[in-house]
């Protein structure tokens, strides 16, 4: 169970991608104080935690809602994926500048911290293993690594002068080729369990 638990951990924290997302939040809180860059962290932690625990509990019914089977949901969520880390890999921004104000939930929360590929991970992990004891730890470990890339958030500027930014951006193009790999395993295991549904029908 604790291995479990571990290895939804690494990976939703992987998704989730704090390093990727230090340097623009830098950009984002640019000339605040630390009182008003605490305020913004901890609204956009509060909010990703609301929105893991919806999609945790409710993930099952939204794919019966609209009748989409798990194997169509690993091939389009891997795809997501591997476009994500595309992007990560290629340097382009998660999201584009915005008043300062606005930004704790949008686009802070979502879809900077959990964004589509996070959404589809989440939805994937829960239906995967529906039971009581799944669901709990999928929650468990996606308001724990909500919580630690908001951590990381807060204590972006400390993080980024020992580190330096170009070390922080590697570490982000690091953690993209993590999600590539992961979404490369969806995807084949998405084709391959769709391939044995529709196999007896032919």
């Amino acid at each position: 169970m604790f291995e479990e638990l571990l290895g939804y951990y690494v990976q939703l924290l992987a998704i989730m991608n704090p390093f990727s997302a230090l340097p623009t939040f830098l950009s984002l809180t640019e000339g605040l104080g630390d009182v008003e860059k605490r305020d913004i962290v901890s609204k956009a932690l509060l909010a990703s935690l609301v929105l893991v625990a919806v999609f945790t509990l409710i993930g099952n019914y939204i794919l019966m809602a609209f009748n989409i089977s798990l194997p169509a949901l690993r091939i389009g969520g891997g795809v997501i994926l591997m476009a994500i880390a595309i992007d990560m890999l290629g340097g382009m921004p998660r999201t584009k500048r915005v008043e300062a104000q606005d930004i704790a939930v949008v686009p802070l929360a979502t879809p900077m911290v959990i964004g589509p590929g996070t959404i589809t991970t989440i939805l994937l992990l829960t239906s995967k293993d529906p039971s009581p004891a799944g669901t709990a730890a999928v929650l468990v470990a996606g308001l724990a690594a909500a919580a630690t890339t908001f951590v990381l958030l807060r204590y972006s500027e400390p993080i980024i002068r020992v580190l330096r930014q170009s070390t922080v951006r590697a570490i982000g193009r690091f953690m993209s080729l993590i999600i590539a790999s992961i979404a490369a395993e969806m995807i084949a295991y998405g084709v391959i369990a769709y391939y044995h549904q529709i196999a007896p029908q032919a």
